[in-house]
């Protein structure tokens, strides 16, 4: 029997990270749950056993989630795939109630920014946060909370047995989340598949001097689809950047790199990957 491909998420059974696991790897997966991101950090990091991480990095309604870059730099993880994951949210409580029943909606902060509009329109209910979309239907199964819903997946609700009383209640339809899949190493298995890249570097505190190392990706035809600006930690005014490239061939990237190493004094790779497509409802590359 093949052996099982060892996970750390954030999340519980039933979470969209949960999701994305099993959908990127298959079944033949054991699943860690971590309460937070900087714990799935150090899970990865101090577990030999545990041969990746699946953490959410951008949503395309709420943005960058910023403390996911730094972990990803400080811990030299690396970003050894992509998936993305369209998030429709349900409202979810025990069986037999009504949404009149219902006085508290909780779920995590980012899940409840997310239905700002619905819950904005219903104003009995008293919002509270959670750790954990999926953390929190299953509070509410095993403890029978009456009155109280669960703002997360079809998936939690299916998992833990509970009713949905609204369905996709997502502000935007067109809400996606952007995963990465990280390890201890690099892995340089399956470059020649590869179209994407992300790297960070840092330039001299002069006049253009961002603009050199745009201009040397441009002139190797590479796409910028992302590009984050961070504060160098005890230095004013200076900073180091975050991008993500997209290319055609492998060589086109390498070539552009030795060229972009030459106009920065700092240069890191996270990862050399294959671009996941998006899908109208879900992708997995």
């Amino acid at each position: 029997m093949r052996r099982k491909t060892k996970l750390v998420v954030q999340g519980y059974p039933g979470s969209f990270h949960d999701e994305v696991a099993r959908q990127y790897f298959g079944n033949n997966i054991e699943v860690i749950a971590a309460d937070s991101f900087n714990d799935l950090a150090l899970a990865l990091a101090s577990d030999q056993t545990i041969n990746y991480g699946v953490m959410a990095i951008e949503n395309s309604i709420a943005g960058s989630i910023l403390q996911n870059y730094r972990i990803l730099r400080e811990n030299n993880f690396w970003i050894s795939g992509e998936a993305f994951l369209r998030i429709s949210h349900q409202l979810m409580a025990l069986p037999g109630q009504n949404l009149d029943e219902i006085q508290e909606a909780k779920s995590h902060p980012m899940a409840i920014y997310q239905c700002y509009d619905f819950l904005n329109s219903h104003p009995n209910l008293n919002v509270t946060e959670s750790e954990d979309t999926a953390l929190t239907a299953k509070e509410i199964a095993e403890k029978k909370l009456k009155g109280i819903a669960a703002i997360g997946s079809k998936h939690a609700a299916q998992l833990y047995g509970l009713s949905i009383l609204a369905k996709d209640i997502e502000t935007s339809k067109m809400n996606y989340t952007r995963f990465v899949i990280i390890s201890r190493e690099g892995e340089y298995t399956s470059l020649g598949n590869a179209n994407k890249a992300s790297i960070y570097l840092r330039v001299a505190h002069d006049h253009g001097s961002l603009l050199k190392v745009i201009q040397k990706i441009a002139d190797h035809r590479i796409n910028i689809s992302k590009l984050q600006s961070f504060p160098v930690l005890g230095k004013i005014s200076e900073y180091y950047f975050h991008l993500d490239l997209e290319f055609e061939h492998i060589t086109q990237y390498e070539d552009c790199i030795e060229e972009v190493r030459k106009v920065c004094f700092g240069f890191d790779e996270l990862g050399v990957y294959k671009k996941a497509v998006i899908y109208d409802h879900q992708a997995i590359s």
